[in-house]
């Protein structure tokens, strides 16, 4: 680790380079934007003593447990997995979270399923997770894990689902940390959505949902009873239990009220009566201590910003944020006692790169850089445009543009989000850096029924999949061109996803305003989707995912005439341009088969298409290999028929 500042008396000294965005004669490779991060998933054990993260060379994916004084305690091979994350379990214990694409144990159904690996960094030994339990068990989605003790011994308070004669339940299992081995702790029940536990153990509340009713319930522990404290009813935004207040005495809700909207709140396990608000504007996560209480909040507009209770907690991390100018700070992991703070930052000539800042010291070290082969020179300038969409809504995107070339009638990629309940950030986006790396102008709309911009230009969304959510693109296409940034005939269209559809649907949908398009993931065939979603999603009286998706599409039914009118797949012989198709053939959140329908009615219409399939990959892009066959098949398709220059 290499120190960059420190504190002399009340002051910090920086020793950062400037960031600066110079012409770039010739761009960094594909393979330098579409690596993973070399570094990723840092935390600090309770005490600060030992840094984890993963990290990942052409020699394959590690995680590494170290010490503060550089010295490397246990290094575990996880190239035969996708490494997702670690967390610390006690001062000697650090948790793997990676997932696996496979048959999800007692179920028929493919899909990712967590797995977590328990490394004792004193012992080197290596445990998996409830591989043994008192009973059998669902690991392909735990719920949040609490460290804590049992008798005075370390251990980790798993939730997952227990499966007998064909039944689930939402239990909490108490997990050995040096054999894994779990215990059942506590039972729940089919409707139980969620648990809050002390460290010690002691389960205090939960909730249920029934997802037929909408009904959402929170109970709190009584004398080994359960006492319901309060009540709500929604089909689909039920209330969140966002875990303990400020207080063991208090619970954190995060609810949608019809007649206030979103509410952020305190109440009182006691009697259910709320204790305290807080601001739930733009809210994005809470901030806790290592007793699991909330010490802060943190909420993403533009960019992300932290509200921090204790003052000198607060002072620490605008001072953080002074020092490092023109770049967005995220919070990443502390020790116990918030002395210790790790952090991300990124921002104009900076790609990514995780610190670690020590109170007690007044240091900052680097810990390492995410893409270290990319320089302040290979990542463009962001800006936030704003516009108007043909209703008059206003809208904003985020315009990348190409180091060294004027704004001035630029070609341009657009590049919608998934989701379509998801949003774009300010910092580094390896996909629209790629593009902007090869002269392109690259816009990302953040158009109606984005998320993180306030309920309201959420809820444009419903019913408008295909509709004005598709013209939201092609308004801010139409601003940038009427600005003279791009030229209006150079421009593609390329997505994920939901953006993936939105690249399919604006060859069909939108005629006349791209000219080519890729659709990664992307769903093609409403109709056909919806039923997929409906034999794979679990029963239906727990399949949420219908309703999601219903929600934006605007139908109740899965055979509603007009999910063909804006299906793509059913339009094929409108689209006058290329498409190519890209796809995990292990998708499981957008089958494979989605991009094969697409491809088989292009070519049924007697038009350009291409489909290239990536064998092994999910619909996340999680595996280094294809993800760089992806973005350099983007690449070579858009340079074809979309030139730069």
């Amino acid at each position: 680790m290499r120190s960059l500042f420190v504190a002399a008396a009340a002051a910090v000294v920086y020793a950062m380079p400037a960031a600066v965005t110079p012409a770039v004669a010739q761009p960094a490779p594909v393979e330098a934007y579409a690596a993973l991060p070399a570094i990723d998933g840092a935390a600090v054990s309770p005490d600060g003593s030992v840094l984890a993260y993963i990290r990942r060379s052409p020699e394959g994916d590690a995680v590494i447990a170290q010490a503060r004084t550089g010295e490397v305690l246990v290094t575990i091979d996880v190239s035969d997995r996708a490494a997702r994350s670690v967390f610390w379990a006690s001062p000697d214990h650090v948790v793997i979270s990676s997932t696996v694409n496979d048959k999800i144990p007692y179920t028929t159904q493919p899909g990712l399923y967590e797995q977590l690996d328990i490394v004792n960094v004193r012992t080197r030994r290596v445990a998996r997770a409830l591989r043994s339990a008192d009973k059998a068990i669902l690991t392909a989605n735990f719920g949040p894990a609490t460290v804590g003790t049992y008798r005075g011994r370390p251990v980790m308070y798993l939730r997952t689902y227990t499966v007998e004669n064909n039944a689930f339940t939402y239990d909490v299992y108490r997990v050995d940390l040096d054999d894994g081995r779990g215990r059942l702790h506590q039972t729940g029940a089919e409707d139980t959505s969620a648990y809050l536990i002390r460290p010690d153990g002691e389960v205090v509340a939960r909730t249920t949902y029934d997802s037929e009713t909408g009904r959402w319930r929170l109970l709190a522990a009584r004398g080994g009873n359960w006492s319901e404290i309060m009540s709500r009813r929604s089909l689909l935004d039920a209330p969140g239990m966002m875990g303990f207040g400020q207080s063991y005495d208090t619970v954190l809700i995060s609810e949608d009220r019809e007649d206030e909207g979103p509410v952020l709140a305190e109440f009182s396990l006691a009697d259910g009566s709320e204790v305290m608000r807080h601001d739930n504007i733009s809210l994005l996560g809470a901030v806790r201590d290592g007793r699991g209480l909330l010490v802060g909040l943190s909420r993403q507009g533009l960019t992300q910003s932290y509200s921090l209770f204790d003052e000198n907690l607060q002072a620490r991390w605008d001072m953080l944020q002074r020092g490092l100018p023109g770049r967005q700070l995220y919070l990443t992991d502390a020790d116990d006692d918030l002395s210790v703070l790790l952090f991300r930052a990124e921002g104009s000539g900076e790609p990514g790169s995780i610190y670690l800042f020590d109170a007690e010291r007044q240091s900052v070290n680097l810990i390492g850089r995410e893409y270290p082969d990319l320089s302040p020179a290979d990542v463009s300038q962001v800006s936030v445009i704003r516009y108007s969409a043909a209703d008059g809504r206003e809208l904003i995107g985020y315009l990348t543009t190409p180091n060294g070339r004027e704004a001035r009638n630029l070609p341009l990629v657009l590049l919608p989000h998934g989701g379509p309940a998801a949003r774009d950030y300010t910092g580094f986006d390896y996909k629209a850096q790629a593009l902007a790396s090869r002269g392109y102008a690259v816009f990302q709309p953040q158009f109606r029924g984005s998320e993180g911009f306030g309920t309201d230009l959420l809820e444009a969304g419903y019913g408008e999949w295909g509709r004005k959510m598709q013209s939201d693109l092609s308004d801010g296409v139409r601003h940038l061109a009427e600005a003279g940034v791009v030229d209006p005939d150079r421009v593609c269209i390329v997505g994920s996803s939901y953006g993936g559809y939105a690249a399919l649907a604006g060859m069909t949908l939108d005629k006349g305003v791209y000219r080519c398009a890729v659709a990664v993931s992307g769903v093609s065939d409403l109709t056909a989707f919806l039923g997929w979603e409906r034999r794979h999603g679990g029963r239906a009286r727990f399949n949420s995912g219908m309703r999601y998706w219903q929600r934006f599409m605007g139908v109740t039914s899965d055979n509603d005439p007009s999910l063909a009118e804006r299906s793509p797949a059913q339009l094929a012989s409108r689209i006058e341009g290329p498409v190519l198709l890209i796809h995990g053939r292990q998708d499981t959140v957008v089958p494979f088969e989605q991009s094969e329908i697409m491809e088989r009615a292009m070519r049924n219409a007697g038009k350009d298409v291409a489909l290239v399939a990536l064998d092994g990959e999910d619909h996340h892009m999680s595996f280094p290999a294809t993800r760089r066959r992806m973005l350099t098949e983007t690449i070579k398709f858009l340079e074809e028929h979309n030139p730069p220059r």
